[in-house]
């Protein structure tokens, strides 16, 4: 929502200055008046507000053709604060999804971005924050993605789950699962209760995996959709499938070579 209040008032802001810069400038001349002090002010104002286009139409562009070079053009020229942090957002999207597979995709580079849009306020922004955290665990930086979940005060929380597995801290892992979670993770928790010889908890969650699969998977009517769902869920049927899952992660993102 903030999103679109950003876009409205920018929008009416620079068509207004528009207006009242062309009013002004000629009414002055019609009239052959001299420009007072209050004139000048007023098409100040206005130029300021015409500017506004500048930046605004990078980060639209910057957005819409999924380009880091234009939204750090908007980041250059914007002189409003929350337009410099959604440019920063977008580009830490184009770093952290690459969507449109180019070769973009770079978790350093996103977790900059990140950090240059949150400016510390970790606890005013949680789903930023979260996954600020969760790059943090895949790069294996253990400390700042712990760090980050006790400022958000969570326990519970993916970026947790991958510290904690890639640790081996097995039933801290399982902690991180919260107790009404009846999604196919199942099939990773009952990996996790074997790991700690919990075979009797193991079962329940096995048994709440299947099905939520068999629930999920009578959905999909798309062969080739089953087939991607299938090597989604593959990832939590072992742990070292979910290690390697995790560390494909950290190669995509470039925080390690080949």
């Amino acid at each position: 929502m903030d999103n679109l209040y950003y876009v409205i008032f920018t929008n009416i802001t620079i068509f207004l200055s528009l207006v009242i810069f062309v009013i002004l400038i000629t009414y002055h001349i019609a009239k052959k008046k001299k420009f007072t002090f209050t004139s000048y002010f007023i098409l100040i104002l206005s130029a300021l507000g015409m500017y506004l286009f500048v930046p605004s139409r990078y980060l639209y562009l910057g957005y819409a053709f999924n380009s880091p070079e234009l939204l750090e053009k908007a980041i250059k020229f914007s002189i409003n604060p929350y337009e410099k942090r959604l440019s920063y957002l977008y580009m830490s999207d184009i770093f952290n999804y690459d969507i449109l597979k180019e070769g973009k995709k770079d978790g350093n580079k996103a977790i900059d971005c990140l950090e240059n849009a949150l400016k510390g306020e970790y606890s005013k922004y949680n789903l930023d924050t979260e996954k600020l955290a969760q790059l943090y665990a895949i790069k294996g930086d253990f400390d700042k993605a712990i760090e980050l979940n006790k400022i958000l005060n969570r326990k519970q929380s993916l970026s947790l789950r991958y510290v904690y597995i890639l640790k081996g801290e097995y039933q801290n892992a399982i902690n991180t699962f919260k107790k009404d979670n009846i999604s196919t993770d199942n099939f990773l928790k009952a990996e996790l209760y074997k790991k700690i010889g919990n075979y009797e908890d193991a079962k329940k969650a096995q048994k709440l995996a299947e099905k939520a699969y068999n629930s999920n998977i009578k959905s999909i009517k798309i062969k080739s959709k089953r087939l991607e769902y299938d090597e989604k869920i593959d990832r939590y049927k072992t742990i070292e499938q979910y290690k390697n899952w995790l560390r494909q992660q950290a190669l995509d993102y470039k925080f390690i070579d080949q």
